[in-house]
């Protein structure tokens, strides 16, 4: 075709790093390595973080993208010492705990379905708060306990609804969704920031 670009190779690299402020853009980078072609990104940052986290003094708050969202990255990463704040894509289904065992029949290991982008789904949630973000308004942020992934059942997630409110208190965009897995979990006000720390990596790779 004229005009076409020649087809180059792309590589796709994992960055794992230490954002030590809670403002800013300084980020200090640990490990950025190469994702060869015999593992996948999830396996690259499990294998990173493991590796890491030997070297740390405190158990660390890692923070990931929608791509880690997911019972594969959980699965993978359950031995390792950190905490895991991961967005969620909208279209994910999870699971709420089992029931208790009717004591008939195989034991059932999941409970009911939650559609996070159907709200008919949605049972009360254990929490919900509504806080003022002096740079983008206010906020209602919701909490779910003790909720999983189909193939990762035995490793209980915290669900986080962060949803942006206009001046009438209605929604304003598609809600922000995240799961925390993790020791002691921050208070619920605390995660809208903790979560957009992680943009400060975007320097780091435009950089890089």
């Amino acid at each position: 075709m004229s005009g076409a670009k020649p087809v180059t190779l792309g590589q796709g690299y994992s960055t794992i790093a230490v954002i030590p402020e809670t403002s800013g853009s300084w980020v200090l980078p640990l490990l950025h390595e190469r994702i060869t072609s015999f593992e996948n990104p999830i396996q690259k940052a499990a294998t990173q973080l493991k590796l890491v986290c030997k070297h740390l003094p405190t158990r660390p708050i890692s923070l990931w993208d929608s791509e880690y969202g997911c019972a594969s990255f959980i699965n993978q990463s359950s031995d390792i010492a950190a905490d895991k704040l991961m967005r969620l894509r909208p279209n994910r289904v999870i699971y709420g705990a089992p029931p208790p065992y009717s004591g008939k029949g195989r034991p059932r290991s999941h409970g009911d379905k939650f559609k996070l982008n159907d709200s008919t789904t949605w049972w009360t949630p254990n929490e919900t708060i509504d806080i003022d973000e002096p740079e983008i308004g206010r906020l209602s942020i919701r909490l779910w306990c003790n909720l999983h992934f189909q193939q990762s059942q035995t490793h209980a997630m915290n669900l986080i609804q962060v949803q942006r409110l206009d001046e009438s208190g209605h929604p304003k965009h598609q809600p922000l969704w995240l799961g925390w897995v993790g020791l002691e979990m921050p208070a619920l006000s605390s995660f809208w920031p903790l979560y957009g720390r992680r943009f400060a990596i975007l320097s780091l790779v435009s950089f890089c």
